[in-house]
C-alpha cells in the first residue's frame, strides 16, 4: 500500500491546505514541461495519484483508515446515512487563509526587501561620500509656521530654496549673505550650512540626514533581515511590509528637505 503521505513529503495530520500546498510545489517540481529527466513524469503521475487521494475529503478519510488497519465499519442500521469525516469539511481558519495568501505573495515581500536594501545602501553611501559646495546667497528670513510652542525660521535663498534653521541660527545668516550649502553626493540633500564672511557652520535638521537619520539606518537593518532570514513565512512577509513602509517614508523626507 502506497504511502501518500510519503510521496507529498507530509505527516499524516497534514491539513487540507499543506496538503494543496505540497501537490503544487511538487507538481510544478517535476511537471514533465519544467522537468525533462527520466524520473520526473513517474514522480509526476505519484504526486497526482496521492493527490487525488488526499485531495478529496472523503477519499482520504477511507485512505486514512486502511492506513492505519482499522477495517469496514459496521452498516449502520440507516440505509442513507453516510459518515463524516471528522474535521475533513471545515474550511480553514481565519489564521491559516491568512497564512496561506502570505505564502502565496511572500516572493513579492523578498523582493521589496531586496529593493528596500538597495535603497538603504545608497541612501548611506550618499551620507557617508564627500560632500558637493554650492554657493548661494540669503534674500531674505521669516518666521515659520510654530509646533507645540516652538518657533523656526526660514532661509529664502535667491535661487528660490528655503532651509529651515532654529530662530538662534538663523540669526547667524542675515540677509545679503554669501552662504555655502554643502550637499549630499548623490541626492544633493542640504547637511551643512556656512556664513562665508564669519564661517559659522551648522548642520541642517530639517533633513534624511538631520533629524530623521533613524530612517536609513533602521530601513538597512530591516531589509537586511527581510533578505538574508530565510525562517518563518509570517515574520518574512511582514517585514517586507515594513520595508515598503520605511522605504516610502525615507523616500519622502529625501524630498521634503526644504520647507
Amino acid at each position: 500500500m502506497k504511502n501518500y503521505y510519503f510521496i507529498l513529503g507530509l505527516t499524516t495530520d497534514a491539513q487540507a491546505f499543506e496538503i494543496k500546498q505540497a501537490y503544487r510545489k511538487l507538481a510544478l517540481q517535476f511537471h514533465p514541461d519544467r522537468n525533462p529527466s527520466k524520473e520526473a513524469e513517474a514522480i509526476f503521475k505519484e504526486v497526482n495519484e496521492a493527490y487525488e487521494i488526499l485531495g478529496d475529503p472523503r477519499n482520504k478519510f477511507e485512505y486514512d483508515r486502511l492506513l492505519k488497519g482499522v477495517g469496514e465499519p459496521a452498516p449502520h442500521r440507516d440505509p442513507r446515512y453516510r459518515p463524516k469525516p471528522p474535521g475533513s469539511y471545515s474550511p480553514p481558519s481565519k489564521k491559516q487563509e491568512i497564512l496561506e495568501t502570505m505564502r502565496t505573495y511572500l516572493r513579492h515581500a523578498v523582493f521589496v526587501s531586496r529593493i528596500a536594501l538597495l535603497f538603504s545602501t545608497i541612501l548611506i553611501a550618499d551620507l557617508t561620500l564627500a560632500p558637493e559646495k554650492q554657493h548661494k546667497e540669503v534674500l531674505k528670513t521669516q518666521s515659520s509656521r510654530a509646533y507645540r510652542g516652538t518657533r523656526s525660521m526660514q532661509l529664502e535663498l535667491r535661487d528660490g530654496d528655503r532651509i529651515s534653521l532654529s530662530p538662534q541660527t538663523a540669526d547667524e545668516f542675515k540677509r545679503g549673505s554669501r552662504i555655502t550649502v554643502y550637499t549630499s553626493a548623490i541626492f544633493a540633500v542640504p547637511l551643512i550650512l556656512e556664513n562665508d564672511t564669519t564661517h559659522f557652520k551648522t548642520k541642517i535638521p530639517v533633513s534624511i540626514y538631520g533629524n530623521f537619520i533613524f530612517l536609513p539606518l533602521v530601513l538597512l537593518i530591516t531589509s537586511l533581515a527581510g533578505t538574508f532570514y530565510w525562517k518563518g513565512v509570517e515574520f518574512r512577509f511582514n517585514l517586507g511590509v515594513v520595508n515598503f513602509v520605511l522605504m516610502l517614508l525615507s523616500f519622502i523626507f529625501l524630498r521634503i528637505h526644504t520647507f
